[in-house]
C-alpha cells in the first residue's frame, strides 16, 4: 500500500498543488505481477478494466508489466485503447445497455463484443451477420463489498437471464453469429473465493452447451485491503480455488480454452494516495471537523457506499493521535471522508493523504459547485511527474455555448 513520505507529499503539494492524485508506478508494476504470477499455471489471459482508472500514464504501466488486454465498457475506453497500442483482438467490449451506433463503431474496429441483453445479440447479429461474440449471462451468484456493488445476482440490471440463452443462441444461430465466448461478473470487492467458485462452476456449465467456445470470462472484482499493515487479499487463492474447475471444464471440451480475467481495483486501488491540505480545523458540539480542499467530486466512494478510506497526517506522522471527522469543501452533508477517525495531530496548512485511491476515484471525478478536476502525479524512482493538470475555471465554462445577446 502506497503511502508518501512527508518529502515526497511537501515537494508535490509546492510544485503542483493541492488536491492531487499521486501514484506509485512501483506499486502499479508490483500489483501487475503479482496477478500475473498468481494465474501463471492456468491458460490466463488477464484484461485490465480500464473503467476503474484511465489514466493513459498509468494502463501504459499496466501494460508494460505484461498485462494482455483491456476490458473496456465504452466506445471511449476501447478508443484510448487502441490509441495505447492494444490490438483489437486485446480488447473486449462489456458495455451496459449500448446504443446501436455504439455497437457498430466497436464492431468495425474489430473489437469482440461481450453483449448482455436479446436487444444486443439481435442488434449486432442484424449488423455483422456472420460475426462473433460473446455473451455476458448473470450467473445468479453475487459478491461485494457493498450492495451497490453486487452484479452477478437475480434482480441485477447485468447480463443475460439463464433462461434467455436457448433464445439467444437461435437469434445468432440465424444470423450466422458464433458465440464464442461467456462471460460473468459477481460484484466489485469480494474477498474469499467462495462465491466467485460458484460462478466459475455455472459460467463453465453455461460454455458446455456452447460448442463454439473459445474462452471463459471470469470477470474481477478481486478485493483489496484498506488499512496500513492488514494481510494482503491471496489473489493465489482465488486461482487454486477455480483452477481445477476450469482445467477440468477445458479438458472434456478437448478444445483450446482459455481463462479470461479482467481485475480493476486490485490493479491499481492501493498505488495511490489523494493528497490534500487541511484547511479549517473546526471545534463544534463535541467534534472536531478537519475540513480539506477537497471533495467527494473527487473521491466519491464514501459519499456513494459509505466505503472506508484511511486518512495519514503526512506532516505530523509521529503526532498524538486525535479523534476526528474529516470532512471537505463541498456544500453537501454527505461530503464527508470519515467520520470517526484518528489522524495524528491535525493542524490547519497540514497536508493529509488519503489512502487507496486509486481505482473509482479520479474517474468518477465531477465539477460539482464548480470545481475543477484535481492534478494526478506519478512517481517514478525519484521524480515526479505530472500526468494531468489541474483543470481551471475557464476550461470548465469552455464547454457551454456563448450566451446570445438581444
Amino acid at each position: 500500500m502506497f503511502i508518501p513520505t512527508k518529502e515526497q507529499a511537501e515537494s508535490i503539494a509546492e510544485e503542483y498543488g493541492t488536491p492531487t492524485f499521486v501514484t506509485d508506478a512501483a506499486a502499479v508494476t508490483e500489483q501487475a505481477r503479482k496477478m500475473l504470477d498468481a494465474f501463471k499455471d492456468l491458460p490466463a489471459k488477464i484484461f485490465y478494466a480500464i473503467k476503474t482508472n484511465s489514466n493513459p500514464h498509468i494502463v501504459r504501466l499496466i501494460k508494460d508489466a505484461g498485462i494482455y488486454g483491456i476490458d473496456a465498457v465504452s466506445s471511449n475506453e476501447v478508443r484510448l485503447a487502441l490509441e495505447l497500442g492494444y490490438r483489437p483482438e486485446q480488447v473486449i467490449f462489456t458495455p451496459s445497455n449500448p446504443s446501436t451506433d455504439a455497437i457498430r463503431e466497436v464492431g468495425e474496429q474489430g473489437v469482440l463484443q461481450n453483449l448482455g441483453s436479446l436487444s444486443e445479440i439481435s442488434r449486432f447479429c442484424g449488423i455483422f451477420p456472420g460475426g462473433q461474440i460473446s455473451v455476458r449471462i448473470c450467473p445468479e451468484v453475487a459478491a461485494g463489498e457493498f450492495e451497490a456493488n453486487l452484479t452477478g445476482g437475480i434482480g441485477s440490471k447485468f447480463g443475460i437471464s439463464l433462461t434467455d440463452m436457448k433464445e439467444a443462441q437461435a437469434i445468432c444461430k440465424v444470423a450466422g453469429v458464433s458465440i464464442v465466448g461467456i462471460h460473468g461478473h459477481i460484484g466489485s470487492g469480494f474477498y474469499e473465493p467462495s462465491a466467485f467458485r460458484k460462478a466459475v462452476t455455472k459460467l463453465c456449465e453455461v460454455a458446455m452447451t456452447l460448442p463454439e467456445v473459445t474462452f471463459v470470462d471470469v470477470g474481477g472484482g478481486y478485493g483489496v485491503r484498506y488499512l496500513p499493515g492488514e494481510e494482503e487479499v491471496d489473489i493465489g487463492g482465488f486461482a487454486r480455488e477455480i483452477g481445477g474447475i476450469f482445467t477440468t471444464f477445458a479438458a472434456s471440451t478437448k478444445r483450446d480454452i482459455q481463462l479470461y480475467l479482467e481485475p480493476g481495483k486490485f490493479l491499481v486501488s492501493t498505488t495511490t494516495v489523494l493528497l490534500a491540505r487541511v484547511t479549517t480545523i473546526k471545534e463544534k458540539d463535541g467534534t472536531t471537523f478537519v475540513g480539506l480542499d477537497t471533495g467527494f467530486n473527487h473521491l466519491i466512494r464514501p459519499a456513494m457506499y459509505g466505503a472506508y478510506h484511511h486518512i495519514v497526517n503526512v506532516s505530523r506522522p509521529g503526532g498524538a493521535m486525535r479523534k476526528v471527522a474529516v470532512v471537505g469543501y463541498l456544500c453537501e452533508s454527505a461530503d464527508v471522508f470519515n467520520r470517526d477517525i484518528e489522524l495524528a495531530d491535525p493542524r490547519e496548512g497540514d497536508l493529509v493523504a488519503i489512502l487507496v485511491s486509486g481505482g473509482h476515484a479520479s474517474v468518477l471525478s465531477s465539477n460539482y459547485n464548480l470545481n475543477g478536476f484535481a492534478a494526478e502525479v506519478l512517481i517514478t524512482g525519484n521524480k515526479a511527474t505530472l500526468t494531468k493538470k489541474r483543470q481551471t475555471y475557464e476550461e470548465m465554462l469552455s464547454l457551454f455555448t456563448p450566451r446570445e445577446e438581444k
